[in-house]
């Protein structure tokens, strides 16, 4: 099945995403064309991806989403989300997820072990939730924090956990970094049995998410290690290829999981 895709925002996640495209790495797949966050008038506009696009591919933070997202999703058409910490606010969530006509995907970006975590939810219970992440200080610095905190957090020499919580308080403080843990609240079907810790470690390679979900099926434990985006520290460089199989995956690629 041909699909057609427009994408809204062009940074380091659309634009690798069109790249992988172009290059032919999801036959039929075709990209109309890109949509600049806040529609500002110019080039390909929202209401020209409604008319052509199949699905709609958001890639421009947690505000496009609410945005962008209940319009898609009420014209009809198909919505991938990257930025999953917009499901936070629960009547988004509502609006995305139940109301339609239009259907709502997310990706698994930078994450393993989510099938397996929906399939102990939908078999039995999820009991509890943990996630440990770790990133480069640099890749962790948010507008909020005041002079001193930043200079403390760039000139670290060992491990800080920044902040500790759910999935609300994540994505409010750090909306680039933490979308992994809604996608974890997602996969088991609640939010309040997911706890994060996020750590500034200057020895951290690459980024890093240990998961633990306790469920009445067992218990998982993941570890994924990724290659930071060479264009944005706090995105991950695996983020566009686990778009670009999901596109495949709606266009009926045979020998794809699901």
């Amino acid at each position: 099945m041909a699909l057609t895709v427009a994408l809204i925002g062009s940074g380091a996640i659309g634009s690798r995403i069109a790249e992988l495209l172009d290059a032919g790495n999801a036959p039929g797949i075709q990209l109309a064309g890109f949509v600049p966050h806040g529609d500002a008038g110019t080039g390909f506009s929202f209401d020209e991806a409604l008319d052509v696009a199949d699905v709609v591919v958001e890639c421009a933070g947690v505000g496009a989403v609410a945005e962008f997202g209940p319009r898609v999703i009420s014209a009809g058409r198909d919505l991938l989300v990257t930025s999953i910490g917009a499901l936070c606010d629960g009547t988004l969530r509502k609006t995305l997820l139940d109301d339609g006509p239009g259907r709502t995907f997310l990706t698994s970006g930078a994450l393993g072990g989510l099938d397996a975590i929906a399939a102990a939810a939908a078999g039995g219970s999820i009991h509890r939730i943990t996630v440990e992440s770790r990133k480069l200080p640099a890749a962790l610095i948010q507008p909020w924090m005041d002079g001193e905190t930043k200079k403390g957090i760039l000139a670290t020499t060992h491990p800080v956990e920044l902040l500790r919580g759910g999935p609300a308080d994540m994505i409010k403080a750090f909306p680039k970094s933490t979308n992994v843990v809604s996608a974890l609240a997602v996969a088991a079907g609640d939010w309040d049995v997911v706890e994060a810790a996020l750590i500034a470690d200057p020895a951290a390679k690459q980024t890093s998410h240990h998961v633990v979900a306790e469920t009445s099926l067992g218990t998982l434990e993941v570890r994924v290690t990724n290659q930071a985006s060479p264009d944005n520290p706090a995105s991950s460089a695996l983020v566009p290829h686990a778009v670009v199989r999901g596109l495949k995956t709606l266009a009926n690629a045979s020998g794809t999981f699901i």
